[in-house]
């Protein structure tokens, strides 16, 4: 285990609790537009007189540049300080939003979506401040708020969206993220102390591009791909580039004296486990966002859904979200009474469970609620302790980009989950019927228990401490 950050204070005081309150806001801010556009891509078609296949490019080109640019902005924060690179990344993620409301036509919002990419890189610039806030001690319980709140907003993004574009219109997405995003910079400005820089730290800018560049190619294959011509060809395209750019960074960090991200960390049981397992359960949770509105608000009359409207199905995910808010904090609690992987596993198999319920009871929508409650709680509670194996696992110097790794993980996972969903429904080739339904739930149920047995690999307590 790390030894205690030398600039973290005693006990937290109020300038520490109102910067912690900065680092949620900036992370809620920051995750609330990619979530608030996936549910909506038909509405910004009909909006803007597109397709939706080119309306999706608005949400394609987030994820894009947030898998491309979290690494390197992890990386930037751990070598120049992560307050200072979390003050100068909100203001021009506030551009993009601004950008993406005001904008005239289709390629307008495309652009100032992708400027939005980069809050992928507030989280963990948050997680890295953290420890200079709080006394080790209490660090793990502060990560899993921060955590809890990154991964809240998810589900929050989808209920804002369906009630936002119900009484007030698409362009209305951005300015609540945008507000959200100005109080966490003042919050923030004033109240989180300076951190200090690591100068001995160095961008590798060629092993930067070509990590970017094959994260790219890998989520282009999983978003965009299968809608192309010859989608089986050009999926099988982009994950050959994106394996090959990945394989050339891979060997170029083997080599560099300082890499960006350092292979003999990734070879660390704690955390290629710990990202496999984000991954899984990253493509769990947003695999269940997108398939569980999709089938509320299918017609009950042709036996295919539950026939409700938009904002009904919108709600669905409520209970979930502030579920876990709620828990995210109770990771730190069962990590000092039973150790740093039990969170992971015990929320995984949490996740497990909910997904469970959802396949037997689709059609019971109180049951809908409980399913979504226990995987909302159970994605929560693993995700903070997640984060937290790796603070331990790691150094200092090295929690911004090891995080943001983690990060780029869970939103590959989404990408996967969400493909996974939707090949499910698309199986009978003329809408989704029951069995199809059926089949999505199962994909989820499957991508759960996966997480499980990921989460079974992290280190137990004896192991944790391993260098």
């Amino acid at each position: 285990m790390n030894p205690p950050t030398p600039s973290a204070p005693a006990r937290v005081g109020v300038r520490g609790a109102a910067a912690i309150a900065g680092l949620v806001l900036a992370t809620f801010g920051a995750v609330l537009p990619q979530a608030m556009s996936a549910p909506t891509l038909a509405l910004t078609a009909e909006s803007y007189s597109a397709t939706v296949a080119e309306s999706s490019w608005a949400l394609t080109a987030t994820l894009i540049v947030a898998v491309a640019s979290t690494p390197v902005l992890g990386r930037l924060g751990d070598a120049f300080g992560a307050r200072r690179m979390l003050l100068m990344l909100l203001p021009v993620v506030a551009i993009g939003l601004v950008m993406a409301a005001l904008a005239p036509d289709l390629g307008w919002l495309i652009a100032g979506r992708a400027v939005q990419g980069l809050a992928g890189g507030a989280f963990p610039l948050a997680i890295a401040c953290v420890p200079h806030l709080v006394p080790e001690r209490r660090r793990a319980a502060a990560v899993g708020l921060v955590t809890a709140t990154f991964a809240t907003g998810t589900g929050f993004g989808v209920v804002i969206a369906g009630l936002l574009v119900d009484h007030v219109g698409v362009r209305a997405l951005s300015w609540v993220p945008l507000a959200f995003l100005a109080a966490a910079e003042l919050v923030i400005a004033a109240s989180l102390p300076h951190i200090p820089t690591h100068p001995d730290v160095h961008l590798d800018v060629r092993s930067a591009l070509r990590l970017s560049l094959g994260l790219a190619a890998l989520l282009v294959a999983l978003t965009e791909a299968p809608q192309w011509p010859l989608p089986a060809l050009a999926m099988a395209g982009c994950l050959a580039l994106g394996a090959g750019l990945i394989a050339a960074w891979l060997v170029r960090e083997h080599r560099s004296p300082d890499p960006l991200v350092d292979p003999r960390t990734l070879r660390r049981r704690g955390v290629w486990s710990t990202h496999l397992t984000a991954m899984l359960l990253g493509a769990t949770l947003l695999g269940s966002f997108v398939l569980l509105p999709a089938f509320a608000e299918a017609p009950a009359e042709t036996g295919r859904g539950l026939g409700r409207t938009v904002t009904d199905a919108a709600l669905l995910l409520l209970p979930a979200s502030l579920a876990m808010l709620a828990v995210g904090p109770l990771s730190g609690v069962l990590r000092r009474r039973i150790g740093a992987r039990a969170p992971v596993l015990l929320g995984a198999v949490t996740a497990a469970a909910g997904g469970l319920v959802i396949f037997a009871a689709t059609r019971d929508f109180a049951a809908l609620l409980v399913g979504t409650v226990l995987l909302g709680v159970g994605i929560a509670v693993a995700s903070a302790g997640m984060v937290n194996v790796l603070v331990d696992q790691v150094p200092d110097d090295e929690v911004g980009v090891t995080t943001a790794v983690n990060v780029v993980a869970r939103q590959v996972g989404g990408a996967l989950g969400a493909a996974g969903v939707a090949a499910a429904l698309a199986v009978g080739g003329a809408g989704p019927d029951d069995a199809d339904y059926g089949g999505a739930f199962a994909v989820l149920v499957v991508l759960a228990g996966l997480g499980v047995l990921a989460a079974l690999l992290i280190p137990g307590r004896a192991d944790v401490q391993e260098t």
